[in-house]
This record gives C-alpha cells, sequence and structure tokens, in this order.
C-alpha cells in the first residue's frame, strides 16, 4: 500500500475536470487551450487537497494502474499523504505537445505542469499526459520530471514510464 500511495501521490499533486467545449469541432489551438487549462486546474485540485475532483480528472485506465480503480478507491488512496502547507505555491505550464499513443495510453496532448516553491525554493515539474474523453480532457499519465522540463524532456517522460 506505501509504494501505490507514493506512487498516486506523487504523480497526484492535483487534478480538476474542464469542460472541453466542442471538442470534436474545435481548432488545435482551442483544444490546446482548454488542455492547458485542465492541466493547471488539475495541478490546483490537487494543491486544494480536492481529491474527488483530482480522482475524477483521471481515466479508468490510469486509476486501475494505481490499484485504484474506483473514484472511492482512489480518494481513500491519496488522501492518505499530504503535501503540507500549499499556500504561496503558484502553478504554471510548458509548452503543449502533440503526443502519439505509447504501450497502453493513447495519443494526447502533453504538458509539463510546475508547482512550487515548495521548502527552500524548491519546485516540482510534473509531465501530464492528457487525452480528450466526450466533453472533458482527462489524465492518462503523471510522471515526475527529472531530466529536464522543456517539450522534449516531457515527450521522452511520457515515453519511459508505461
Amino acid at each position: 500500500m506505501a509504494a501505490r500511495t507514493v506512487r498516486l501521490a506523487g504523480a497526484l499533486i492535483g487534478a480538476a475536470l474542464l469542460p472541453l467545449t466542442a471538442c470534436d469541432d474545435a481548432p488545435d489551438e482551442d483544444r490546446t487551450t482548454t488542455a492547458v487549462q485542465a492541466a493547471r486546474n488539475y495541478q490546483q485540485a490537487g494543491l486544494d487537497q480536492d481529491y474527488k475532483t483530482v480522482c475524477e480528472s483521471t481515466t479508468e485506465r490510469w486509476r486501475r494502474a494505481q490499484h485504484a480503480p474506483t473514484i472511492a478507491e482512489c480518494v481513500d488512496l491519496i488522501t492518505t499523504r499530504r503535501i503540507g502547507s500549499t499556500e504561496g505555491m503558484r502553478i504554471s505550464t510548458g509548452k503543449p505537445i502533440d503526443l502519439p499513443a505509447y504501450g497502453s495510453h493513447p495519443a494526447g496532448t502533453g504538458i509539463r505542469v510546475t508547482i512550487g516553491p515548495i521548502g527552500n525554493d524548491m519546485y516540482a515539474h510534473t509531465a501530464l499526459r492528457l487525452v480528450p474523453d466526450d466533453d472533458t480532457w482527462l489524465v492518462d499519465q503523471a510522471v515526475n520530471l527529472m531530466d529536464g522540463t522543456d517539450p522534449t524532456a516531457v515527450r521522452e517522460a511520457l515515453k519511459r514510464k508505461k
């Protein structure tokens, strides 16, 4: 359970659903803008400790991979680890990139999301794979970035971890 908690909590510093206005008809720029906002909202929900929204913002496939397939199990899992005070933390995002399908992950949009400062002016960088699902964007993959934060690092991180 501890390993699952660390994996899920590390990946889920936040989450939120964001309606994807006219997803099928929207130009690429509109889809990208909406995906970026979904990524920001995802992280903000985590900072706000709104774990139900965090879990609702992820794909069922992703939750199953974390051994928490239901929303209730996901919430139970991630509420066991809190990150402490989030006062003064800010969220920023990088340039969105198109991602091909990889392993069990569908094609989607990759975005770097950064939160901080945490503690002594440290920042946490996460690569997110967002996928459109009906009228929302859902997080299908989250990987902590260790080797850079540019679009190439985001793409490579999301290809390394299944």
